[in-house]
């Protein structure tokens, strides 16, 4: 049964994390053709990040209302995971050739990735795993 319930919050976790990214990417591509792309791919993020906390704080871990605290511990290993996320998409793109035609898509991709990686495992330790949400 314990298995089963962490298989489910995991499953939970994935299906919000891959809604954030279609939002993220959206917003990202939609952004890069207006503004800077720093700071197209900076609003992209925060706009997944503030969808993907209502989300794993409600339906996927649970945590009930929000606590300032938790919130506030949210936000610090997100913004850092977006410091994680902006820099490593730049650093992609700036090792591709400008015409090259994915270059854009494929630095998303390993950016996201990365940061999606960093923030399961913090969110996870450090602000959904209190003793009252055990199983």
């Amino acid at each position: 049964m314990l298995k089963n319930k962490k298989n489910i919050e995991l499953l939970k976790y994935i299906f919000v994390g891959l809604s954030t990214v279609l939002i993220d990417f959206l917003i990202y591509k939609l952004l890069i053709n207006f503004i800077f792309i720093y700071l197209s791919k900076t609003i992209s993020f925060l706009s997944g990040t503030l969808f993907s906390y209502q989300l794993n704080r409600t339906w996927t871990f649970k945590a009930g209302k929000t606590k300032l605290p938790q919130f506030i511990k949210y936000l610090i290993i997100h913004i850092t995971s977006l410091v994680l996320n902006v820099f490593i998409n730049s650093l992609i793109l700036k090792t591709f050739p400008k015409n090259y035609f994915l270059s854009y898509e494929i630095s998303f991709f390993i950016a996201t990735t990365i940061s999606a990686i960093y923030n399961f495992l913090f969110i996870k330790i450090l602000i959904f795993n209190n003793t009252n949400n055990q199983y």
